[in-house]
C-alpha cells in the first residue's frame, strides 16, 4: 500500500525514519517538528500522517504509533504491549510492568504467553482506561525494581514468585504457572526472594514455602521460613489437598506442588 506524503511534512517524517519510535506523544511530535522547521500546527500535521497511515492509534489518548516505509502500508507492528508502551510514553511516573505469566514470558522463563496479557500496578496507584480494555490489571507492591526487556518494565523473577504467594487469585492459569514453576525459581536466588517478602505476612511466607519446598528446599531453609496457623492457599473452600509442613489448605491448585521435584530440582 503507497503511502503519500505532505511535501510541508517530509522534513518531519524524514526525523521519524531516522529516529524510528515505536510510540509518539502530542509533545514529542511538536518538539520533533519544531527542530525540522515544520511551521504546520501539531494538531493538524497529526490529522494529516494519521490520515495517510504514518500514525497509528495505540489506544492512549494523545500517543500514536509510528509506521516506518518498510512496513509497506499502514500495519501496526502487533506488539500486544503497545498501549503500555503508549501509556509510559504518556506518563514516565507511571508505575505499571509486564507481571505473572507474561512476565515469565518476557523473562524465557515460560514457552507460552497468556491469551490476555498480564500487568500489575501498585495498589494506591492511578490507572488508565486504556489498560484494562487491552491488558489484565493486577495490583502488587514491589520492593525489587522491575527488569527492563526491550525497553519494557518486567518484574523480576522474585517479585512474579512473591507475586504468587501473596495473591494466588491474581493467576490465570495455575497449571501452566506451575509447569514453569521450576525455572523461575532456578532464575532467582534467596537474597532477591527474601528483600521481596519484607514486611510480608506469614501467609504470603506459608504460600512461598508450599509452592517451591521440593524444588529448593535450601532457598527456604535460607528463608527460615516456619509454619504457624492455618493458611489458605485459593479461596476458603473444600481444599483438594492439605501439606501439614506449612498447614496449607490447597483449594486452587491442579496439583500438588510436590510433583514438580519428581522432574527438576534446582541446585
Amino acid at each position: 500500500m503507497t503511502r503519500s506524503i505532505p511535501p510541508a511534512l517530509a522534513p518531519l517524517l524524514e526525523r521519524l525514519e531516522l529516529e524510528q519510535p515505536t510510540t509518539l506523544t502530542s509533545e514529542q511530535l511538536r518538539a520533533l517538528a519544531k527542530d525540522a522547521c515544520i511551521a504546520t500546527p501539531t494538531r493538524v500535521a497529526i490529522q494529516r500522517l494519521a490520515k495517510r497511515g504514518w500514525l497509528l492509534p495505540t489506544g492512549v489518548r494523545g500517543v500514536w504509533e509510528f509506521a516506518p516505509a518498510s512496513r509497506a502500508g499502514a500495519l501496526s507492528e502487533g506488539d500486544r504491549f503497545l498501549p503500555l508502551r503508549a501509556a509510559i510514553s504518556r506518563n514516565s511516573d507511571l508505575a505499571a510492568v509486564v507481571a505473572l505469566s507474561s512476565a515469565m514470558y518476557a523473562l524465557n522463563l515460560a514457552d507460552r504467553q497468556p491469551e490476555i496479557p498480564e500487568i500489575a500496578l501498585p495498589t494506591q496507584a492511578r490507572t488508565l482506561a486504556a489498560l484494562h480494555r487491552s491488558f489484565r490489571v493486577t495490583r502488587f507492591d514491589a520492593f525489587l525494581p522491575p527488569v527492563r526487556i526491550r525497553e519494557l518494565p518486567v518484574q523480576d523473577p522474585a517479585t512474579v514468585l512473591v507475586h504468587l504467594a501473596h495473591r494466588p487469585n491474581d493467576a490465570r492459569s495455575w497449571g501452566a504457572v506451575l509447569e514453569n514453576l521450576p525455572a523461575l525459581v532456578t532464575a532467582t536466588s534467596a537474597k532477591d526472594i527474601r528483600t521481596e517478602l519484607r514486611d510480608r505476612p506469614h501467609a504470603t511466607q506459608a504460600r512461598l514455602a508450599y509452592l517451591i519446598a521440593d524444588i529448593a528446599p535450601t532457598v527456604v531453609e535460607q528463608l527460615n521460613i516456619q509454619s504457624a496457623g492455618r493458611v489458605w492457599f485459593g479461596p476458603r473452600g473444600r481444599p483438594r489437598r492439605y501439606d501439614p509442613r506449612w498447614n496449607i489448605a490447597d483449594t486452587l491448585l491442579p496439583f500438588s506442588p510436590d510433583n514438580l521435584a519428581k522432574t527438576d530440582t534446582p541446585g
